[in-house]
């Protein structure tokens, strides 16, 4: 269902639409999964030697049944073009859906996520990637993702939303504290260690 917000921020308005992706959208949110894994800001230029793992990460996008799906994700809408995204999904089959992603994900990454923690599971309604391009920050973009994805998960049922936090980015989680998430403890995934915070519904 499309939603629709106006944000009125830092003496800026927006007119905002989030919808659900689609298979189409596969090439922005690999670029906000690469943004999430702090491989490339939105705005950058993508070099030669990202290019081929970026081109896997799109048909990873496009597929069904991979955590980083177009299924899991919101895109924000600004006069027709997407300017940013959410993914986001179920907690509960993480172990299957992460084992088959980190397996795609490292043909061509070269990444040993063999390592990774797991994330999420059971209960929970993970905040898995989320980047704004960079002339469309600061205008309640990521405020508008991040509160209809809680919204929707505390109306559907799940205990706790979650998501992690880089250690080393302090203002980011002092944002999220902002919103209602508690620190719950760290985990190493992605080769660093992250805070990982939970948010539960106010009504429970």
């Amino acid at each position: 269902m499309d939603a629709r917000f106006r944000e009125s921020e830092r003496e800026t308005l927006c007119n905002v639409l989030l919808r659900d992706a689609s298979m189409i959208d596969a090439p922005f949110i690999a670029r906000v999964v690469l943004a999430g894994l702090d491989l490339l800001d939105m705005g950058e230029a993508m070099s030669e030697e990202q290019r081929p793992f970026f081109n896997h990460l799109v048909d990873i996008c496009g597929m069904d049944d991979t955590l980083y799906s177009y299924r899991h994700t919101r895109i924000a809408e600004v006069d027709g073009m997407a300017v940013g995204a959410l993914v986001a999904y179920d907690g509960a089959p993480y172990a299957e859906m992460s084992a088959r992603t980190f397996g795609l994900v490292q043909q061509t990454s070269g990444m040993d996520l063999s390592k990774n923690a797991m994330e999420t599971g059971p209960g929970e309604f993970y905040l898995d990637s989320m980047a704004i391009l960079p002339e469309y920050r600061g205008h309640g973009i990521g405020h508008a993702l991040m509160r209809d994805r809680m919204e929707w998960a505390f109306r559907n049922g799940f205990k706790a939303v979650t998501l992690l936090v880089d250690k080393d980015k302090p203002h980011l989680q002092a944002y999220y504290e902002s919103l209602g998430f508690v620190q719950m403890g760290k985990m190493f995934v992605f080769g660093a260690w992250y805070w990982k915070l939970c948010c539960v519904s106010s009504t429970r």
